[in-house]
């Protein structure tokens, strides 16, 4: 876990910078070794709580312009700026709160695989769907499946997944395109507009997002991988490489277990007003 090509990156906003302190707690707990660069992208570095949290847990701060703050944007905004400095990539919701430890040696051996066959695209961490029980063990990848249009319903979800940072970008600017043929930025109330389509059509994760997923990938020759799941039980999620419950945030609003967690870890958890 001490490779210095790879970098976990979290993106935020305002609203949800409550969260941040919780994350980042059960992260350096959880993943003592993990020499990796940690980034904090959003658009306020400056605010009290991102200061907080670079200095007592030695995140790096990237600031996101105004302009790129929405959901999608923010994130190709943040991997543009990372495809010079890191091979791999693994981009993480604030909300993801990690509850037993990472699984080094899954991430080691997953590495020195993607470092022998560059089509690998991206190899999904948190089965969260998992990979269907008809989709082939990848040869290369113990533990692993091939995910497939034929097999799976997903190829992309926002879960924990280890990218190739020039896929990423590619993938994130492919979806952004999209945003903009539905709501260009130059239209009237264009940032409301925006966000309540990423907020009510989910356009990376949707069907016709699924279809784009995947003709995106055969156009590239890419492959995508998926860790196997050891059951269909919820808990069967803790079994994976990056081991969060999915997720702590829904619909805005703060999980009840999540709260429970954060008192349990003595973490203040200042919750805006809904």
């Amino acid at each position: 876990m001490d490779r210095d090509d790879c970098v976990l990156f979290v993106n935020s906003t305002p609203a949800y910078y409550y969260i941040l302190p919780l994350f980042f707690r059960l992260l350096r707990r959880y993943a003592p070794s993990l020499k990796w660069a940690v980034i904090l992208a959003t658009e306020e570095p400056w605010h009290p709580v991102c200061q907080e949290v670079s200095k007592k847990f030695g995140v790096e701060l990237l600031t996101i312009p105004q302009a790129s703050k929405g959901f999608l944007e923010s994130r190709l905004a943040t991997l543009e700026h990372l495809l010079s400095r890191f091979t791999y990539c693994f981009p993480l919701q604030e909300d993801f709160l990690l509850e037993m430890p990472m699984d080094r040696d899954a991430f080691v051996a997953l590495f020195s695989a993607l470092d022998r066959n560059p089509l690998v695209a991206s190899a999904r961490c948190m089965p969260c769907p998992g990979p269907s029980v008809k989709a082939p063990v990848h040869s290369e990848f113990p533990g692993w499946k091939t995910l497939g249009k034929t097999t799976d319903q997903y190829g992309f979800t926002f879960q924990a997944t280890l990218w190739r940072t020039v896929a990423a970008a590619e993938w994130y600017g492919q979806i952004c395109a999209t945003l903009d043929g539905i709501c260009s930025k130059e239209a009237e109330n264009a940032a409301a507009r925006r966000k309540t389509i990423e907020l009510t059509e989910n356009l990376a994760e949707n069907p016709n997002g699924q279809h784009e997923f995947w003709a995106w990938s055969a156009e590239k020759n890419y492959e995508h991988l998926a860790f196997e799941r050891a059951g269909p039980q919820p808990n069967a999620v803790y079994l994976s490489p990056f081991p969060y419950r999915p997720t702590a945030i829904v619909r805005g609003r703060l999980e009840p277990w999540a709260e429970e967690l954060a008192r349990r870890e003595g973490v203040p958890i200042q919750l805006l007003p809904q």
